[in-house]
């Protein structure tokens, strides 16, 4: 990016709808972007009730800044602190430097307060409310055929034994029916 197209950015940013209620008193701040690509000065300078943003340099300045563009923007977002950027020597200034951090105040945005989530629908709470139930009823099952396991193989193993003792009295019964015309018939010769 170039120094006008990073000067026009930052100027339409934050140079539009600045807050000028906390100024109390005129300044100019001079600052110098030290980017390789977009190396440049522009200042801006509250006077006489009024704030001017332009791509110059200002020779009765009341604060001279020395900063590269991506942490003056970091700054002007409310991402980065400008006292400590200040103490670190990742920002310098000379002069008055009241008027830099008014100079930050006028033209700094405030971070986009979240909007409250909206509402859910009805029918998505309804639905969000069913599936949390068969999640439930899909975990009770699995709980119930862990603890059925043991008693199922019992039962099936006493269905076994008896199905056993079925077929037994079933064979004995049939033998017993195969027994009965032949004894009928030695009962009527006696």
């Amino acid at each position: 990016m170039t120094y006008m197209e990073k000067f026009e950015h930052l100027k339409k940013t934050y140079g539009k709808k600045p807050d000028l209620s906390k100024l109390t008193e005129d300044f100019a701040a001079q600052i110098t972007m030290t980017d390789d690509d977009c190396h440049g000065i522009f200042y801006v300078a509250y006077l006489n009730g009024a704030l001017a943003v332009e791509p110059y340099d200002y020779h009765d300045n009341t604060v001279a800044i020395t900063v590269n563009s991506v942490l003056l923007e970091d700054i002007l977002k409310g991402k980065k602190n400008p006292v400590e950027a200040y103490n670190n020597g990742e920002l310098q200034a000379w002069g008055n430097l009241g008027h830099a951090l008014m100079m930050i105040g006028a033209l700094k945005k405030e971070p986009a307060k979240r909007k409250p989530a909206a509402k859910k629908a009805p029918a998505k709470k309804a639905a969000e409310k069913v599936e949390k139930a068969a999640e439930k009823a899909a975990e009770t099952v699995k709980e119930v055929k862990k603890e059925a396991a043991p008693k199922a193989k019992k039962a099936a193993a006493k269905v076994e034994k008896a199905a056993e003792k079925a077929a037994e009295t079933v064979k004995e019964v049939k033998e017993e029916v195969k027994a009965a015309p032949k004894a009928k018939k030695t009962a009527k010769k006696a």
